[in-house]
């Protein structure tokens, strides 16, 4: 790719490492925070207001704007000319051609339910990944370690006592799992303790297993001491080095741009210091990829607000002293804009209780195989929230092919996560609502199976449906698909649901291609 070179504007040091033993958890685990889970207490709930790029107020003013319904037709620019989905949602009387039957044929090996809201805190912004034997889910409070053969919850530990840091509130958790070298890598930042210091946490696991120890890396990110705020941080990794990006925020709440730093996994995975660049006033929200291969260039992408084209950058020697980054350059993409709020079934429809679908931005860490990025993200489909995915082609610049995916012709659909094994077959993961059948809050997921050619996801499926609407607006700010690490053609995901009007949960799925 081609892109002016940019300059790191610091460092960031890290001299010691902490090595936290399972014992050493359990005994901080008397320390949890309160539970609030009543109607009455719901105000009292800790909440993790969102950050938009854009000044509040617009964010707000965008949000009205996109209640009401367009009919602007949305061609096939980008898009391989047998993907028909984009052809046929030029007008919302349209989305009703879109059935389940033109969904690949997947199976549900796995549906299990995942954590709940017990510390009285939201969203709970779902996160997770599977590994040999064990499924990982990271929410706003808690790790919670599954069983993959039978959903049997092994541990459930407050991100607190897994990090060992009470001082502020934990938040923004993310987790994956490196199959390369058998590692789990579960990050959370804290909120600031002070003008100066902000703590971002990065753990290791010693061993493939997410029983045992951790090696837990303590972050200041306030780079400049100047009470900038490090908000909705993503985790990616290539062949060599562990990604962070993160938004940055003035203490007035103004966007700062994205911050983006890179360790080497030799590092990382002895417990062992490190001392890294850190690239800032980035585009937000930057995302890094997962790397399936050993590409000398990692590409990050970002996608605005609004816009007719996509952000990349390329990483250079991402684990080596003279780590390099270029960009951003332009990937043009038929142009979108910010998606309106989710609305639900009654009661909350007649209340204007819709869920919040956020600002366009990529919600998880694309896929990265050879010359091809896999990313989604929700934007404003003729009214309706609904995801789009991209397939880049990095060594072009360029869309090799795209699509919406939607439920129904009256659905509301966000919150999307996408990821694709090294064979190019895809896994998808959303959330979904449907006010006029009276449908609340669904997981659902689709995929693409590569023998059959361009990616149609269709439909798609439930996993679950909540039993009722929710009534505090904030959905997660994550959702996560991953690929089985023993199986290339299974892949586990995770998503909130709601529990009652004022409680999220959340469900763990595993699909595969019959």
């Amino acid at each position: 790719m081609q892109g002016s070179a940019i300059e790191p504007k610091t460092k960031v040091e890290v001299k010691a490492t902490q090595k936290r033993t399972v014992d050493a958890m359990k005994q901080d685990m008397q320390k949890r925070a309160p539970r609030f889970s009543t109607v009455e207490d719901a105000n009292k709930k800790r909440v993790k207001p969102f950050l938009p790029t854009m000044h509040a107020a617009k964010y707000a003013a965008y949000k009205a704007e996109a209640k009401a319904p367009s009919t602007k037709p949305l061609g096939a620019k980008h898009t391989l000319e047998t993907n028909a989905l984009e052809q046929q949602v030029i007008h919302p009387a349209l989305r009703a051609n879109l059935t389940a039957e033109q969904a690949p044929s997947l199976v549900v090996l796995n549906n299990c339910a995942g954590a709940t809201d017990v510390d009285g805190e939201f969203p709970p912004d779902t996160h997770g990944a599977a590994g040999l034997q064990e499924f990982v889910e990271v929410t706003n409070s808690h790790i919670d370690i599954f069983s993959k053969s039978d959903c049997t919850n092994l541990s459930s530990i407050s991100l607190a006592a897994f990090f060992g840091y009470f001082t502020q509130g934990l938040f923004d958790p993310q987790a994956v799992y490196d199959s390369t070298w058998n590692r789990w890598i579960v990050t959370a930042d804290a909120f600031p303790e002070s003008p100066t210091v902000q703590r971002f946490f990065i753990a290791v696991s010693t061993t493939e297993s997410p029983l045992g120890s951790f090696f837990i890396y303590d972050v200041n990110v306030d780079f400049f001491g100047n009470n900038n705020f490090w908000d909705y941080p993503h985790l990616g990794m290539d062949q060599d080095a562990i990604i962070i990006t993160a938004n940055i925020f003035d203490a007035s709440g103004n966007f700062q741009g994205a911050d983006m730093f890179a360790v080497a996994k030799a590092r990382l995975y002895n417990g062992l210091g490190f001392s890294v660049p850190v690239f800032t006033g980035l585009v937000g929200t930057l995302t890094p990829p997962i790397v399936l291969d050993q590409n000398a260039t990692t590409f990050l992408i970002a996608a605005q607000p609004s816009g007719s084209a996509l952000q990349l950058y390329g990483l250079h020697d991402s684990s080596r002293a003279d780590i390099s980054l270029t960009g951003p350059v332009d990937v043009p993409v038929d142009a979108y804009d910010m998606p309106p709020s989710a609305q639900q079934p009654s009661p909350c429809l007649e209340n204007n209780e819709t869920l919040d679908t956020l600002d366009s931005r990529f919600v998880n860490a694309g896929t990265q195989v050879g010359d091809s990025l896999w990313q989604v993200h929700t934007i404003n489909l003729v009214g309706f929230s609904a995801p789009r995915f991209y397939q880049i082609n990095t060594a072009t610049n360029s869309v090799i092919q795209s699509g919406f995916f939607f439920a129904s012709g009256t659905s509301f659909d966000f919150n999307a996560s996408i990821v694709a094994n090294s064979d190019n077959d895809v896994f998808l993961n959303w959330s979904s609502t449907d006010p006029p059948p009276g449908i609340n809050a669904q997981v659902r997921f689709s995929g693409c199976d590569h023998n059959v050619g361009s990616c149609v996801p269709g439909a798609g499926f439930a996993l679950i449906t909540s039993p009722t609407c929710y009534i505090l607006h904030r959905w997660g700010d994550y959702s996560a698909v991953t690929v089985d690490p023993l199986n290339p053609r299974q892949a586990w995901l995770v998503n909130e649901t709601i529990i009652s009007q004022v409680d999220w949960g959340s469900q763990i799925g595993s699909i595969a291609f019959e």
